[in-house]
C-alpha cells in the first residue's frame, strides 16, 4: 500500500468515525447554530431596550448598566468552566443544561417585577450561555471533516458576525411593537418557544461523544 493509499484510508476512516451515528448533520448544525445566535442576540437586544427598562422599572443609571452588563460578565466569567464541562462529558450532553437555563432564565427575564430581580436573572442566563456555546466548536469539529467542516466553521463565522447587527434591529422591531403590550418584555420572551424547541429537537438529534477522561494522579495505579 503507497503512503497516499495510506492516508487516504485513515481520512476515510476518521470520517466514519466522526459521522457515526449522525444522519442528519444539516439539522444539528442549523440547531448549534440558533443556539449560538440566541446567545449573541441576548448582547445587543438589550441596549435597544434599556430606555423602555428604565421608563417602567425605575432603574437608575447604574442598576441598568448590570442589567446590560450582567448577562456579559457572567458569560465572560463562566465561558471556560463551561467550555471544561463539555470536554469532560459528552458534549450534547452538557449543552442541554446550558439552553434549559438559558430558555428558564429568559423567560425569569421576561416576568421580572423589578430592577433587582432583572438583574439576577440575566446573570444567571449569561451562566447558562457560558454553558450552552463552547459546545458549538466542539460539536461541529466533531460532527464534521474536510469540506464539510470548512463550510460548517464559514456558517458559523456568519452567525458570530450577524448575531449582534440583528440583536439591534430585533430589539428596536420587538420593543417597538409592543407585542400585546408586553413592551421591552418581548426581547426576551421571544427566546422562551426556540429555545424549548431547541431543546427538543436537541435531545433527539445531537450526538453524543465521549468526554474526555480525567487524567489519573496515579499513573500505573
Amino acid at each position: 500500500m503507497t503512503q497516499s493509499t495510506a492516508v487516504k484510508s485513515d481520512l476515510t476512516q476518521l470520517e466514519q468515525e466522526a459521522t457515526r451515528g449522525t444522519s442528519r448533520p444539516g439539522l444539528i448544525l442549523a440547531l448549534i447554530l440558533v443556539g449560538q445566535f440566541m446567545a449573541l442576540l441576548d448582547v445587543a437586544v438589550v441596549n435597544v431596550a434599556a430606555p423602555s427598562v428604565q421608563s417602567e422599572l425605575g432603574s437608575s443609571g447604574a442598576a441598568l448598566q448590570l442589567v446590560v452588563s450582567g448577562y456579559t460578565i457572567a458569560y465572560a466569567v463562566l465561558l471556560i468552566t463551561g467550555a471544561r464541562l463539555g470536554e469532560r462529558s459528552a458534549s450534547a450532553g452538557s449543552s442541554w443544561p446550558g439552553s434549559a437555563c438559558f430558555t428558564a432564565s429568559s423567560l425569569a427575564c421576561s416576568l421580572a417585577p423589578s430592577t433587582s430581580a432583572l438583574i439576577t436573572f440575566r446573570i444567571v442566563q449569561g451562566a447558562g450561555a457560558a454553558l450552552m456555546v463552547p459546545q458549538v466548536i466542539s460539536l461541529i469539529q466533531r460532527t464534521f471533516v474536510g469540506p464539510a467542516r470548512v463550510k460548517a466553521l464559514g456558517a458559523y463565522t456568519a452567525t458570530l458576525a450577524s448575531g449582534m447587527v440583528v440583536g439591534q434591529v430585533l430589539g428596536g422591531v420587538l420593543v417597538s411593537a409592543d407585542l400585546f403590550g408586553t413592551g421591552w418584555r418581548a426581547v426576551f420572551a421571544i427566546n422562551v418557544p426556540i429555545g424549548v424547541l431547541l431543546m427538543v429537537l436537541g435531545l433527539r438529534s445531537l450526538p453524543h461523544f465521549a468526554g474526555t477522561p480525567r487524567a489519573s494522579t496515579c499513573p500505573g495505579c
